[in-house]
């Protein structure tokens, strides 16, 4: 099958690559490099260094004319989001409606759209924990969220009016090896390359915030289940448990022996308390489960960085 990814050279997005070659796909990769460089690019993909905004992607559609596509490019940061929530909207929401575009011209035979589901969602009460697909959103917490969810429900008119088979996936909070740790998203890539380098981090807040950590060769998986389902419809990719940003230092401080202690700063605008996402339905209807856990993850992850691990 030929495969386009958009954010094809990033972190995620250079998984799947390379998962879809394996499995003998023909891949396209369209990346602006904005946030990302052709470090991951697999020699067997064919790369085109394009926004997804430009008005290029319609001849690269035309051209490769793909039958799978896999959305990941986006701006990401939920911070950077508070601040350029214009910027936000444009690469999100408008860069979204031209793949979308692209893909319809060319009868795309399945979209999967890579979605935020902690972000997606917002504050909710622990009580509500972990959340489901359909808990109610009382109210969004950033502009990254709003943008992602927008960008889905695009999809699904896009889906209905046009009849462009799709899957959105709903991520909790993904990490494994080559996510960048000198952006604001990432919390254990930021850990894992500062303590490397000798340096100590920050974590912004009590320490006691919560997240759902994902594996990433678990996320691919997802993706690769969703390529293969034959229905429309949305999925929490998660571990369905939460972690303490308290702990993830701990984790990897366990294996680094670094003898550091944690420094705390401010809260940060726009984050959620807590985030943990029920992925029963992607068990039930994709077959799909995580494989690894956060301490095998985080230690690939710091093999992957060089680290000597002595945990």
């Amino acid at each position: 099958m030929k495969c386009l990814i958009t954010g094809g050279t990033g972190f995620i997005g250079s998984h799947i690559q390379d998962k879809l070659i394996g499995l003998g796909h023909e891949v396209a990769i369209v990346d602006s490099l904005r946030s990302s460089t052709t470090q991951f690019i697999n020699p067997k993909s064919k790369f085109y260094q394009v926004d997804v905004r430009d008005s290029q992607i319609s001849n690269i559609f035309n051209e490769f004319k793909p039958e799978a596509v896999f959305h990941l490019a986006a701006q990401n940061e939920v911070p950077y989001s508070m601040e350029h929530p214009n910027e936000d909207t444009d690469i999100n929401i408008n860069g979204m409606i031209n793949i979308l575009n692209a893909s319809k011209s060319v009868g795309v035979k399945k979209f999967v759209y890579s979605n935020t589901g902690g972000a997606y969602y917002g504050d909710v009460p622990e009580t509500d924990l972990p959340i489901s697909e359909d808990h109610p959103v009382p109210f969004p917490t950033s502009f990254y969220g709003v943008s992602k969810a927008a960008g889905e429900q695009y999809l699904r008119l896009f889906g209905h009016v046009y009849s462009l088979p799709w899957v959105s996936l709903r991520y909790s909070n993904v990490y494994g090896p080559r996510q960048a740790g000198n952006r604001e998203a990432g919390i254990v890539a930021i850990f894992t390359q500062k303590m490397i380098a000798g340096q100590v981090p920050t974590i912004f807040g009590d320490g006691l915030h919560t997240r759902d950590y994902v594996y990433v060769g678990d996320v691919v998986n997802a993706n690769i289940a969703a390529m293969n389902y034959s229905q429309n419809d949305y999925f929490n990719i998660s571990v369905a448990d939460r972690i303490s940003n308290n702990q993830v230092f701990d984790t990897i401080e366990k294996y680094l022996k670094t003898g550091f202690k944690p420094v705390y700063g401010p809260d940060r605008p726009g984050d959620a308390r807590h985030v943990s996402l029920d992925n029963s339905k992607a068990k039930k209807h994709l077959n799909w489960s995580p494989q690894v856990s956060f301490d095998d993850g985080v230690r690939q992850t710091l093999e992957f960085y060089g680290s000597n691990v002595t945990g």
